[in-house]
């Protein structure tokens, strides 16, 4: 079952995050998808080997297959979080926003969890669910970032 989440996974996020209308440009996606990367690489590694939190399919294990989620599901998500992100909108639109995704981020790891994709030890849902609207306005501040460096040329 864990294989056919992912595999669907993987087809879906993709298929939205490269057919979806575009709202920025293709270096603030590049950048932001690099750099979310580059966080959630160290934090899983951290998290995992570190503090036993959680980590994906086997239990204390550094698995190519893992390579299948970072690469295949978090740069897809992080282009639909930061191209659909209301920018000009109201802040309550704006916390909405991260909310949803983050219900929607939630609902996608307990799945992922029944499937066997991921492993919780000495974590929960409840804190995933509070950690998602942070870690996903991080991504927002760095496309704000990278615009303000890009003013400054």
């Amino acid at each position: 079952m864990k294989w056919g989440v992912l595999i669907i996974s993987i087809l879906l996020f993709n298929t939205v995050a490269t057919f979806m209308k575009k709202r920025l440009k293709t270096s603030e996606i590049y950048t932001t998808v690099i750099f979310g990367l580059l966080v959630s690489s160290l934090v899983d590694v951290y998290a995992s080997f570190r503090y036993n939190a959680w980590g994906f399919f086997e239990v204390e294990k550094a698995e190519l297959s893992a390579i299948l989620v970072l690469l295949g599901i978090y740069p897809a998500a992080t282009i639909m979080i930061i191209n659909w992100y209301p920018y000009k909108c109201t802040w309550k639109l704006k916390l909405t926003y991260l909310m949803g995704w983050a219900i929607f981020s939630t609902s996608y790891e307990w799945l992922s969890i029944k499937s066997g994709v991921i492993w919780h030890n000495n974590w929960n849902l409840f804190y995933s669910f509070v950690m998602y609207p942070f870690i996903y306005y991080i991504l927002i501040l760095h496309v704000k970032f990278y615009r303000w460096m890009q003013q400054r040329r």
